[in-house]
């Protein structure tokens, strides 16, 4: 049974993604439907879509470990063995990512924070914040880090924007994309191109 705090936790986090991937008129309505279930009937609707899994199983599966696993839809940064790291769907600021545990466990695991300085180095040299601020929480038991890239006065008070998957597929690629490399000029190529003997003294 869902704490009532754990209901409203996993509510927000559907209804984001029901806003991020349902039609704009079937939105309205999902919504609806979701704010409207009571305890009971929210659980047997994460049962009934593999967010929850049953009594039989002994392990119910919580919103991030959905995540992780791609059962709840994600744009995603990078990965490495124990984290992944994702796009928040209501972002603060452009480039404000989740690094989420692929394993529920109690203890800190260390490649969340491998994951999130390595992510942190591609937001500073693609996006240029001033500073990235770091906020970890443990929800659910599970271990979520915060990167929030910071370009004026933004925090972890600051409002929310939601994004669709369109604008967030557009950040993933501004992060992602390699760059391109110049092209070199003809006395390169020239240089490159022609040989000449050794010369005999």
């Amino acid at each position: 049974m869902l704490s009532e705090e754990e209901t409203i936790e996993i509510k927000k986090k559907i209804i984001s993604q029901i806003e991020a991937t349902f039609p704009a008129e079937q939105i309205a309505g999902a919504r609806q439907q979701i704010e409207e279930m009571d305890s009971e009937e929210f659980e047997k609707f994460l049962e009934k879509n593999k967010i929850l899994k049953n009594d039989e199983e002994p392990k119910n599966e919580c919103v991030f470990c959905a995540i992780s696993s791609g059962k709840i839809k994600s744009v995603q940064i990078a990965e490495n063995k124990g984290a992944i790291a994702v796009l928040e769907i209501n972002p603060i600021s452009k480039g404000h990512l989740l690094i989420i545990a692929k394993v529920h466990e109690e203890k800190p695991q260390k490649e969340v924070a491998s994951l999130a300085e390595k992510v942190s180095k591609l937001i500073q040299k693609k996006l240029k914040p001033k500073k990235i601020e770091t906020s970890q929480s443990r929800l659910f038991g599970h271990e979520v880090l915060n990167l929030l890239p910071v370009y004026e006065n933004e925090n972890f008070n600051s409002e929310r924007k939601h994004s669709t998957v369109e604008e967030l597929e557009k950040v993933k690629e501004e992060l992602t994309k390699k760059a391109e490399k110049k092209p070199k000029n003809k006395i390169e190529v020239i240089k490159e191109k022609l040989w000449l003997p050794k010369r005999i003294p």
